[in-house]
């Protein structure tokens, strides 16, 4: 491979180093190429706002740079990319998120040396301009591999591309440590129960989730109303944990919806595991998910779940094992299955089924393992065999 030194290296690339799925994915595989002896560094797009994750990598040892876009377009962030990589000389690049991969794409022009590999982090299109997914192509074009985060991930690519690109794609699901979800967090989570006004014993229902489109929290809030108007005694609260454009928007429905009482908006969190265990039921009403991590978070925890049956949901959730998965869009549907959770033997079921699916079935090791593995599988004549045109995809 490229760029030979003691060490086997690797430079990430991403959007952002905020909070969120892919973000918090990113940290995990970091830390396991680390614990494996790899170099590892990780540039970032965006230098504004949120850089939760910065300090962490840092604190592993990793290098890490802010190529300092403000606004997508910009060409300085794309040579100060280009830079790092030669001052680097890793032994390949690994982009994730669209903005990443574009700028990556754009930075290897002219490097055949240096293998890149894309992790497919939704399924989704590749951005909301025309020739876009000319531009996917054209980025994926360049990849060695595809990493799909799921299934449904793998699919939606497979079914846009042509066969020589599809074939390069391999599906890695995320893993999870379940060890900080276990029982030591329910002191925390009885403190958070406290603070938000939930009796020991009362039902409480919650969620993580951007307030964006995407989670369709409407739909939550209409379901969370009928089923509270059919028995009012038997739900407490419903908490959502998280911020967005949509926060105004979704206040303002609770109002209208006379839930303002039952409703909790409690912002932003990094606690978590404290989080998850504090709820009776963890509920998710996305339109599409390239994964989920907040549901193997909520089934370590051993809280069931209630969610849309729509992408790679029903790869996390077992429906009528771990959870209950519903149609998207449809709030009855949901109202239906939060009644059925008003009995506890169901959600202790169903919750200590959730945690030994994520102890079985997505272990970080595995997702940190198959990752290197494709890894192992580059060198430069792949990478150059690689580095096709627009026109043959």
């Amino acid at each position: 491979m490229p760029g030979s030194k003691t060490k086997p290296s690797v430079l990430h690339v991403i959007t952002a180093v905020a909070r969120g799925g892919a973000e918090n994915h990113l940290f995990d595989l970091v830390q396991g190429q680390v614990d494996a002896g790899w170099n590892v560094a990780v540039a970032f797009l965006k230098s504004d706002g949120d850089r939760y994750w910065q300090q962490p990598f840092e604190k592993l040892g990793v290098k890490t740079k802010d190529l300092c876009l403000s606004r997508y377009g910009q060409v300085s962030p794309m040579f100060r990319l280009r830079r790092f990589i030669d001052h680097e000389s890793p032994s390949l690049v690994h982009a994730h998120l669209p903005p990443a991969e574009l700028y990556t794409r754009v930075a290897l022009m002219g490097r055949p040396d240096v293998p890149l590999v894309i992790s497919k982090h939704n399924d989704k299109a590749f951005m909301s301009l025309p020739f876009a997914t000319v531009v996917e192509r054209w980025c994926a074009s360049r990849a060695s591999r595809v990493i799909a985060i799921s299934g449904a991930v793998s699919r939606y690519f497979a079914e846009r591309w042509s066969k020589p690109l599809s074939d390069r794609l391999v599906t890695i699901h995320y893993g999870l440590d379940p060890a900080p979800y276990g029982p030591q967090s329910e002191e925390a989570a009885g403190r958070l129960r406290e603070e938000w006004g939930v009796a020991p014993d009362d039902f409480l229902v919650g969620t993580v989730a951007r307030l964006t489109a995407q989670k369709a929290l409407d739909v939550m809030l209409r379901g969370f109303a009928g089923a509270v108007a059919r028995e009012p005694a038997s739900f407490a609260k419903l908490v959502i944990v998280g911020r967005g454009e949509l926060e105004r928007k979704l206040k303002t429905l609770c109002s209208e919806l006379g839930l303002s009482d039952r409703v909790l908006f409690a912002g932003f969190r990094t606690d978590i595991p404290a989080v998850m265990r504090s709820f009776d039921l963890f509920a998710l009403t996305s339109d599409f998910e390239g994964f989920g991590l907040v549901l193997l978070e909520a089934q370590a925890a051993e809280r069931p779940v209630l969610a849309t049956a729509v992408s790679a949901i029903p790869e996390v959730v077992s429906d009528g094992v771990t959870g209950v998965l519903v149609p998207r869009q449809d709030h009855q549907a949901f109202a239906d299955a939060l009644l059925r959770f008003c009995d506890p033997k169901m959600r202790q079921k169903f919750g200590s089924a959730g945690a030994q699916r994520v102890r079985d079935s997505f272990p970080p090791s595995a997702m940190i393992r198959r990752t290197l593995d494709v890894y192992s599988t580059l060198n430069k004549s792949s990478g150059q065999a690689a580095n096709g045109s627009a026109e043959t995809v």
